[in-house]
């Protein structure tokens, strides 16, 4: 992975940090602009809200959110295991 990749996965990944999912297990890299999402995400525990937080709708947000930061051409993201 080059720097730009490094720089731009990093990117993505403090893009997330608004999210109310639990993604502490989900990993993010970059190979010529192209964004991979794998692992884990879940429903954070203690959430307020409890089980009115659609985890699958949230994973749709994140990956938007991943399509439209800058300097993304593509985005993978079939490898994510939704864990409600």
């Amino acid at each position: 992975m080059n720097t730009d990749d490094k720089v731009l996965a990093m990117k993505v990944r403090h893009a997330f940090t608004k999210s109310p999912l639990d993604i502490s297990e989900m990993n993010v890299s970059c190979h010529s602009g192209c964004i991979e999402l794998t692992g884990k995400v879940r429903r954070p525990r203690n959430y307020p809200g409890g089980s009115n937080l659609n985890v699958r709708k949230e994973l749709e947000i994140l990956k938007q959110i991943a399509r439209n930061t800058g300097g993304v051409k593509s985005l993978y993201a079939d490898k994510v295991q939704v864990i409600d």
